[in-house]
């Protein structure tokens, strides 16, 4: 019975302690983490910088300061608690070296992370190939990536793959060669047609004479064809569409100049089937 009276006596002390410390703590943590969440979003949707702050950039500034509100928020948790500046010191570098033991694959995926944004071989809007994933990129933050493929997929690939791998970008330069290979019958004048498709490949809209004008090349001799590639550098805006015309008008200059292109062997013993 005394006990139960001692701890009665001792409840409003406890109650009090309560109100002094745990309270203020959680309210700490609320106020703390609403604000570290609301400005990573603003830092990632807004402009801020403009033109000094690459697009890259803006998700890793963002969640770097959202880790380091949070830890600040967490150490001032801690500390309102009661617990000693010294003791948190020794605590975290326990922590640290755990987390570092336990999270190495997620420490690589940090590391590689800091190696793209600092020799950038990928940037926000580029489209890349990354071991037969094409799409184009939407974030790139210390942790992973995240890109749009062309069929409007989501795709989140750990930084560590892509530093690993091998990445083909599409977006890099201005401009892209591009190599038509055609087939022709024996009984055509190579040289004639070679100048035909040479002046089709000029005529073309925006064709680039840098860093090599239009050529066309007869490549090898097969028993029912001749190859013929002809190569060209067009800019990289729309440059999928741009092939495809250029293929259209090679078809069409062809069928007016009377010259047939070859059918490959395979192709004729399978339509006669």
């Amino acid at each position: 019975m005394n006990k139960i009276l001692k701890n009665i006596n001792n409840l409003p002390n406890f109650i009090e302690q309560i109100l002094i410390t745990v309270i203020p703590a959680i309210a700490i943590f609320i106020v703390g983490t609403i604000i570290a969440r609301y400005l990573r979003q603003r830092l990632k949707q807004s402009k801020f910088g403009g033109r000094h702050v690459d697009e890259t950039l803006r998700p890793v500034i963002a969640s770097f300061v959202f880790y380091t509100i949070m830890a600040a928020t967490l150490y001032a948790v801690l500390i309102k608690l009661g617990v000693p500046p010294t003791s948190l010191i020794a605590v975290f570098g326990a922590a640290g070296l755990a987390v570092a033991l336990g999270l190495k694959d997620t420490l690589s995926n940090i590391a590689a992370g800091v190696m793209l944004l600092f020799l950038r071989p990928l940037s926000v809007g580029e489209t890349v190939d990354m071991e037969g994933v094409i799409g184009t990129i939407d974030e790139i933050d210390l942790f992973s990536t995240t890109l749009n493929t062309p069929d409007g997929l989501y795709l989140y690939i750990p930084n560590s793959i892509i530093w690993n791998n091998r990445i083909q970008n599409f977006s890099r330069h201005a401009s892209r060669r591009a190599t038509i290979n055609i087939r022709i019958g024996y009984e055509n004048d190579l040289e004639s047609v070679q100048a035909l498709l040479t002046n089709i490949l000029l005529q073309t809209p925006d064709m680039l004479s840098v860093p090599e004008t239009p050529k066309v090349y007869i490549t090898s001799f097969e028993n029912t064809a001749v190859h013929i590639s002809c190569r060209c550098w067009l800019p990289r805006q729309d440059w999928a569409k741009r092939v495809s015309d250029l293929h259209i008008d090679i078809k069409k200059t062809l069928d007016k100049a009377d010259i047939n292109m070859s059918i490959p062997a395979i192709a004729l013993s399978q339509n006669d089937m």
